[in-house]
């Protein structure tokens, strides 16, 4: 097969510590397609990885060039509010290998995400409007944002235009790495999540693959009701605070950082349980050998 994988920030220069983990995803889940035979083509404004056709684009127009290649089948990695326009292009022309744009839009919009899941039964970290009694600390975070970019911690809930503000938990930053196909969910690993603080700002700085907590059973029930409730498909990710309850803090219908240490302990090609997603066939467990720790700023 002809496999489209479009990854944003090497499409388009975005830079920084994006381009960064933008190459590492891109390089990552195109070996493992190659490997598996299929011919891999990726736009890019310059940068090259080490699997797979480059395109250069021109302009930057992405999803210009989504509307006129062919492939059979394509993968999004791009920015979450941005993805869902994308997805749409790609849907309009071939398989796609990820979550619909309907379930990117959802989860693009955190507090509509975390409204969803709440009503759902689902633990989550909950949206706070005014300040309540006693010393509280809360986490302030853009309402449509990526990453942990413009995540800090404040005594008060009044998040600005553009923002929201939840209940800051205290636990372990977990993530899960996932497939969910037509037939079923497929965990992958738990991760746990190196955060650092600079001032007041939450900075994500890379993850230990896999995480063996005494809690899986527990973690993994929340993220199949959540990928459930929210209609993700094929590779995603969520981040986790395990504390009282495993409760979801955010959650990427895409693929993820974390699978640049899942390529490398799980006994089966990422690419080939990727496309079981979509056309059927998925294991019902996947081996886990080794782990690795990881650090973006060794990407």
């Amino acid at each position: 097969m002809k496999i489209l994988i479009a990854e944003y920030a090497v499409a388009t220069g975005l830079g920084g510590t994006y381009e960064i983990e933008g190459r590492a995803m891109l390089s990552t889940i195109a070996r493992s397609f190659v490997r598996c035979g299929h011919r891999v083509v990726y736009p890019t404004s310059g940068p090259v990885v080490d699997a797979g056709v480059p395109v250069l684009l021109e302009r930057s127009d992405l999803k210009g060039f989504l509307s006129t290649i062919d492939a059979d089948a394509g993968l999004i990695v791009a920015p979450d509010p941005l993805a869902s326009d994308l997805i749409k292009a790609v849907e309009n022309r071939m398989v796609n290998l990820g979550s619909d744009s309907v379930a990117a839009q959802l989860c693009a919009d955190k507090l509509e995400c975390t409204l969803t899941l709440k009503r759902a039964g689902v633990p989550v970290a909950d949206v706070v409007e005014s300040p309540e009694c006693g010393c509280n600390v809360y986490v302030v975070k853009p309402r449509y944002g990526c990453g942990s970019d413009g995540v800090i911690i404040s005594s008060f809930p009044n998040a600005p235009e553009g923002y929201i503000a939840t209940r800051y938990l205290e636990g372990v930053h977990l993530s899960v790495s996932f497939i969910r196909g037509r037939e079923r969910f497929l965990p992958l690993t738990i991760n746990r999540q190196i955060i650092e603080m600079n001032g007041s700002r939450f900075v994500y700085a890379g993850g230990q693959v896999p995480y063996r907590s005494p809690r899986a059973d527990e973690i993994w029930e929340v993220a199949r009701r959540a990928s459930d409730v929210l209609g993700l498909k094929g590779y995603a990710g969520i981040d986790l605070v395990v504390g009282d309850l495993p409760r979801v803090v955010d959650v990427n219908a895409r693929l993820t950082t974390s699978i640049v240490g899942c390529a490398k302990v799980l006994k089966w090609e990422l690419a080939d349980l990727i496309l079981r997603a979509s056309f059927g066939g998925l294991p019902e467990s996947v081996e886990v050998d080794g782990e690795i720790t990881f650090r973006l700023d060794e990407l």
